[in-house]
């Protein structure tokens, strides 16, 4: 039996075009290729949604722990686009109309030591205003029904991580075979590496 890959945690800035939305995001890496393991997931989809935004899939393991948006206000600032049941916000800057990422679940304000969240040595213990989606289960009504997931999603757009960040590359992660693809339009079948399914893009 081979060794578990040895793994690293890092915390990589984010934001739209005009700089207004600006957000920080955990992962840690290598990915499990697994669909049912704990695990970051890099992913493009082939369905309308994501590719009529051309969304590059970026899940951390926690959404409620993984994830802060610094600015602006998330539930009055930005744009709030919602398709097929209306439960998922695909949030877009109402000033540059760039997608940083998209969430199911609701937010709550708090108040973060961004050093001490970050794991930096020699916090000063300053808190700065921040949004994190809320932990546990994620409801909603559909149909007349509530629904009820064990745990809020979120994906943020991985080309609006900043570049030069160490660690963050798209290309040597592709080289990896850490990018998968997959195949919620057509559902032939399951997250295959390589190249996308069909309507899907690289």
């Amino acid at each position: 039996m081979s060794a578990p890959a040895e793994t690293s945690t890092r915390v990589y800035n984010g934001s739209c075009h005009c700089g207004a939305t600006q957000y920080l995001v955990r992962l840690t890496f290598p990915p499990i290729l697994d669909i049912n393991a704990k695990s970051i997931r890099i992913y493009k989809c082939n369905c309308s949604t994501c590719t009529k935004m051309n969304l590059f899939h970026l899940r951390p393991i926690d959404p409620a722990s993984d994830f802060l948006v610094l600015s602006p206000n998330p539930e009055t600032d930005l744009g709030d686009y919602r398709t097929f049941k209306k439960v998922q916000s695909w949030y877009f800057c109402k000033e540059c109309g760039v997608r940083c990422f998209g969430i199911g679940g609701e937010w709550e304000t708090t108040e973060v030591d961004l050093d001490k969240w970050k794991g930096n040595e020699g916090s000063e213990g300053k808190t700065t205003k921040a949004w994190k989606l809320k932990a546990g289960e994620w409801k909603y009504e559909h149909e007349g029904k509530e629904v009820v997931r064990p745990s809020c999603y979120l994906s943020v757009n991985a080309v609006t991580v900043e570049p030069d960040q160490e660690g963050f590359s798209l290309k040597e992660w592709h080289e990896k075979g850490w990018i998968t693809y997959v195949d919620a339009r057509h559902r032939e079948g399951g997250p295959k590496v390589g190249e996308p399914y069909k309507w899907g893009s690289y």
